[in-house]
């Protein structure tokens, strides 16, 4: 596990005026971005969040008015449920909040959809007087989630976050990423094909996929990567088309992706070509919480989700009753875990 402190206090104090002005917009413009009742352009928009990240606004008045009443109420916007990383910390956190005899209202962002209604389901999630708020998705910007930190005590779960506005209980993607290279490693492989998702598909994803490349390449390997801007989905995408391709041309002995939707993907796809796994070529994944993984025989990292809801739900409940709304400098509470590697018939010895 890894702890991070970072100091938010040496921000200066300023108002939602000195926001328009940074933003070259009027003050109701800053207001109807900031309640999302009304909505602005997206150059407004843009604005706006540029200004709020330059100058460290964050917005008190909403703070003070829900500091009048208390809530037992935990709200959460998780991504994807279908995913069964997120399904399974879905039922993790059920279990935790009623443990602590805590409501758990959920906001569910379908896959794909933008920012913007993740930005509407957190206002969702305040209109309901949350006493709480835990952010699982891995779209959604980090300074998008600035103006909610002050109204309601808010943790990031799950995804890497090193805003130091923002507290986080994160998977350690860089461990994750570097334990399976070094396993595809070990096993001789030196021709790896990595499929690499962009940052604005997932954070996670991409920073797994970025690790794996420079471990594998730091041990001597050639990482053939391969980019998609598709988010996680099966069947298969094109990337997933293009490594089926290198397998069936004998150009890798390994083909590596950052979740094991992705490798459930390309393992259907390989075998349609008439690929065969592990014998003509070696396949990993990350996630480890897909249901009868034993059975599936898929090699992965399992990230450790009761650990992660568990120390989420410390820190939350713990900003909840220290009641850390305020506007007073404050510490942002960064941690990290590493998942552990869970073998499987997909990943073998190099034969080539």
């Amino acid at each position: 596990m890894v702890l991070r402190g970072h100091r938010s206090g040496g921000w200066p104090r300023v108002t939602m005026a000195d926001v328009a002005r940074e933003a070259n917009v009027s003050n109701a413009s800053v207001s109807r971005y900031l309640d999302g009742v009304v909505p602005v352009s997206e150059a407004t928009r843009a604005a706006i969040v540029t200004a709020i990240e330059k100058t460290g606004y964050i917005r008190n008045d909403a703070a003070r008015q829900l500091a009048k009443t208390t809530s037992d109420t935990v709200g959460l916007l998780l991504r994807d449920p279908r995913n069964p990383a997120y399904g399974a910390m879905h039922a993790e956190l059920q279990a935790r909040t009623a443990q602590r005899r805590l409501q758990l209202l959920t906001v569910a962002s379908p896959l794909d959809f933008p920012e913007a209604d993740e930005r509407a389901g957190l206002r969702r999630l305040l209109q309901n007087r949350v006493g709480g708020m835990l952010i699982a998705t891995g779209v959604i910007a980090p300074e998008e989630l600035v103006p909610f930190v002050s109204a309601v005590p808010t943790v990031v779960l799950g995804r890497p976050e090193e805003h130091p506005a923002l507290h986080a209980v994160c998977y350690d993607e860089v461990a994750n990423g570097r334990l399976i290279a070094d396993q595809v490693l070990a096993l001789g492989h030196r021709d790896v094909a990595v499929v690499v998702p962009g940052r604005q598909v997932s954070v996670a994803e991409h920073l797994r996929s970025t690790v794996i490349v420079e471990r594998l390449r730091a041990g001597g390997a050639h990482a053939v990567t391969v980019p998609t801007d598709h988010s996680v989905r099966y069947p298969a995408d094109r990337s997933t088309s293009e490594v089926v391709k290198l397998a069936r041309a004998g150009r890798v002995s390994a083909v590596m992706l950052p979740t094991d939707m992705r490798l459930l993907a390309f393992l259907g796809e390989a075998q349609q070509a008439g690929v065969r796994v592990p014998e003509d070529v070696s396949a990993t994944g990350i996630d480890g919480l897909l249901p009868g993984l034993e059975l599936l025989g898929l090699a992965t990292v399992r990230l450790p989700v009761e650990t992660l809801t568990r120390r989420g739900m410390d820190v939350l409940t713990d900003l909840m009753t220290a009641e850390l709304i305020s506007e007073h400098p404050h510490t942002a509470h960064h941690e990290a875990h590493p998942g552990d590697f869970r073998p499987g018939r997909t990943l073998q010895p190099n034969r080539s």
